[in-house]
């Protein structure tokens, strides 16, 4: 074993004592002076030791040091810690003394002695280092509390920048849906250093600023509301023209900046509303294609699918308590429902800020739609932070927040409009301001572009806030399964916009402004022929408009049969808004269940994430786009047939030559009776439900004095609307009987 020789002679001294001149000697060495008597201190107290204990000798190694003990605590001298608590105290005493004495310097003739000196404290004077920046945790960046705090940090890091160089590249970043300020963004390459940048944003949000307080203040603009921009809005839109500049041209920074300063500066308030109306337009982000996306395989074809539909018919019989509207109110309930809106003077609860208001759909004498002053709200639902090891341990939870700004629920609204808004569920109430028609009986349905008849349709509504509640502004269809755009109008509602919703409904006041009317933009595009390739819809700022909700819902069920499968994400706001009962609708809320079952429900975006891999709804505060969510809807449908048709296949049943053949174990006997109970008929006439055909044959006795047997098929008309459910309920009923 190795072993190091350095501290085996350390108990021996060194021959040459302290004429020693080796810089590492191996020998003991003795620092003390000799023939001088040794004293040790400790806590301010000397001890002496013994004559015994002091030697001429060389002591081979240090004792340990002894520990002192007293007999009482007075004996016991003073820490450190003691002396510098005493000094403070004496401090904070005498400059409360000098405080008192000061009221009194001057009375007169009269003067006081001056106060005594303090003497000053090393650890008060002593310079302390700033800590070094730490790096804060994703947890800490998503605590409400802490972004404040993290914000100010940031601030003072950039504050301190006087040279101009860049802030460090740890300060906190901007996170979305949280406050900004009039800083300027961290980017890799600075082109011109902090303190520049600060000075060119501030003179662009100030004229910003500028045009916006014109806007505000003119009386002739519509929809000045919309138009008008927040504080942090405006922030916002400085903040994206610096950063543009600054990445985009960082060579040419100074010049391009400057431009742009005077560019504003002679811009009119005309200008202004145009380029807030198209901006957000412009910079709309474009849906992230998913690298996840799983393509959707059925193992089946078009046709094939249609024939598997009808297995997922939704019955609304038994879903009324929940919104879905399956027989239209009567004229009698319509009536009471309008007597009690003018009965209580047009009195709501607003749907934002659960304000109390009254609403003039003529307008009052200040020419207002609502009462009660402006609507503080949050645009986005509370949501409940996710659970963690810690918080189960200490057993305190969470409290819930708003995205929109991460605050807590209570505290208040982070979004201000002019006008309170309110909805209605009540059906009653909706046939009051438009009634319920149920879909017609239509011998001609339209056809799609390629002149084919339409198997299914999916459709998505997209509503804003009225003088009259919650009303239809665009309705899109789509053909299933192949998606194709079968109608897509904006809808002008029947009273006074109080509220486009624009952030979530996808439509701006531009594009009604913009839109022209339906039957001229028909005129502008004829339908193709059958056998031609359809022409592509004209790329516009917004889809043709038509004059009513009455206009949009005709254009709907003209494609429409009582028993074509319409298909929708929670459809029956899709259909209270459009004012029409279906028999035969398909929706993806029931496809896909909720665990706790309804009211609660699965959004649309997290289920085409979720079984598709899609990404949608991407454009932020832009909006949804109705035609978008149509389509992934549709998708979702085909998902779930596949899934179907596994179960069938498994059960025995076939598609053979186009049709759906039952297994033999589910037809009926020679007697009628079905060999696995009112189950087999339900899977034999929904069969064919589409084609509204009864499955099965019925067979002819033999007739006498012939010999041969003929079998003649004769079709059975299927019971409309229900879903299977109800085809059971019918089954047993005829069992019965």
């Amino acid at each position: 074993m190795v072993f190091t020789t350095t501290n085996l002679f350390k108990d021996i001294a060194c021959p040459y004592g302290e004429q020693c001149s080796l810089t590492n000697c191996i020998f003991g060495h003795d620092l003390r002076p000799q023939n001088v008597e040794a004293q040790e201190t400790f806590a301010g107290q000397t001890f002496h030791p013994a004559e015994s204990d002091i030697s001429d000798t060389r002591r081979p190694t240090p004792a340990k040091r002894r520990k002192v003990t007293y007999e009482s605590e007075a004996d016991k001298p003073s820490s450190r810690a003691d002396r510098i608590r005493s000094d403070l105290a004496a401090a904070r005493s005498a400059s409360s003394k000098s405080t008192e004495n000061s009221q009194y310097t001057t009375n007169g003739s009269q003067y006081s002695p001056d106060p005594p000196a303090v003497k000053s404290l090393p650890s008060l004077t002593k310079p302390v280092s700033p800590p070094p920046p730490s790096h804060t945790s994703g947890k800490a960046r998503s605590d409400p509390s802490s972004a404040g705090a993290n914000n100010s940090r940031s601030d003072n890091n950039n504050s301190n920048n006087s040279n101009g160089s860049h802030p460090q590249t740890n300060s906190v970043k901007h996170q979305p849906g949280s406050a900004e300020k009039l800083n300027p963004r961290l980017i890799s390459n600075d082109p011109a250093g902090h303190s520049k940048r600060s000075l060119y944003l501030k003179y662009i949000h100030a004229e910003m600023v500028r045009l916006n307080q014109i806007v505000s203040e003119s009386q002739t603009l519509e929809y000045k509301h919309l138009l008008c921009l927040s504080e942090q809005e405006l922030v916002k839109l400085a903040l994206d023209e610096e950063e543009k500049v600054a990445k985009d041209q960082p060579m040419l920074y100074t010049n391009i900046i400057k431009q742009r300063i005077a560019f504003y500066r002679k811009m009119k308030s005309d200008d202004w509303v145009t380029q807030i109306k198209t901006n957000f337009a412009k910079d709309k982000p474009k849906p992230v294609a998913n690298k996840d996306e799983k393509p959707i395989s059925t193992g089946l074809t078009a046709q094939e699918e249609v024939l598997i539909l009808p297995h997922l018919v939704t019955d609304q019989s038994i879903l009324a308590p929940f919104g879905y509207i399956p027989t239209p109110p009567t004229e009698a309930q319509a009536a009471d429902a309008a007597a009690a809106v003018e009965a209580s003077k047009n009195y709501e609860i607003c749907d934002r800020c659960s304000a109390r208001f009254q609403v003039f759909p003529e307008r009052n004498e200040e020419g207002k739609l609502t009462s009660n002053g402006p609507c503080k709200h949050h645009p986005n639902k509370k949501m409940f932070p996710q659970k963690t090891k810690g918080d189960i341990v200490s057993g305190l939870p969470k409290e819930p927040y708003y995205p929109c700004c991460n605050a807590v629920v209570g505290s208040p609204g982070c979004t201000e409009n002019e006008y309170h808004v309110f909805k209605s569920s009540s059906p009653a109430r909706l046939a009051a301001v438009l009634p319920f028609m149920t879909t017609p009986d239509n011998k001609e349905p339209a056809e799609d572009k390629h002149g084919k008849k339409v198997k299914a349709v999916t459709f998505d509504c997209e509503m804003g806030y009225t003088v009259y509640g919650l009303e239809l502004i665009r309705l899109t269809a789509v053909s299933w399964p192949a998606g194709e755009e079968l109608l897509d109008v904006l809808v002008r509602p029947l009273g006074a916009v109080i509220d486009l919703n624009s952030r979530f409904s996808g439509v701006w006041p531009e594009q009604f402004s913009n839109a022209i009317p339906y039957d001229r933009w028909v005129r502008q595009s004829p339908p193709s022929t059958i056998g031609e390739e359809a022409p592509s819809t004209p790329v516009s700022s917004s889809p043709p408009i038509v004059n009513n909700p009455q206009k949009a819902r005709e254009l709907l069920y003209s494609f429409l049969t009582p028993k074509t499968p319409l298909i929708g994400h929670a459809i029956d706001n899709d259909l209270n808004s459009v004012r029409l009962c279906h028999p035969t609708v398909i929706d993806t809320v029931i496809l896909f269940p909720h665990p706790r079952g309804l009211p609660m429900r699965f959004g649309l975006k997290m289920l085409t994430n979720r079984h598709l891999g899609r990404n949608i709804q991407t454009g932020g505060d832009r909006g949804h786009d109705s035609l978008e969510d149509a389509r992934a809807t549709g998708d979702i449908v085909r998902y779930k047939i596949g899934e179907k048709w596994k179960l069938l296949r498994a059960t025995g049943w076939q598609i053979v030559n186009g049709q759906l053949v039952v297994p033999p174990s589910l037809r009926r006997d020679s007697t009628g009776d079905l060999n696995d109970g009112a189950n087999g008929l339900v899977k034999a006439m929904v069969a064919k439900a589409f084609d509204g055909k009864a499955a099965g044959k019925k067979r002819r006795k033999n007739r006498p004095g012939d010999g041969a047997t003929s079998e003649s098929t004769e079709d059975e008309e299927l019971p409309t609307g229900g879903g299977v459910a109800a085809y059971l309920r019918r089954a047993a009923s005829e069992k019965e009987t």
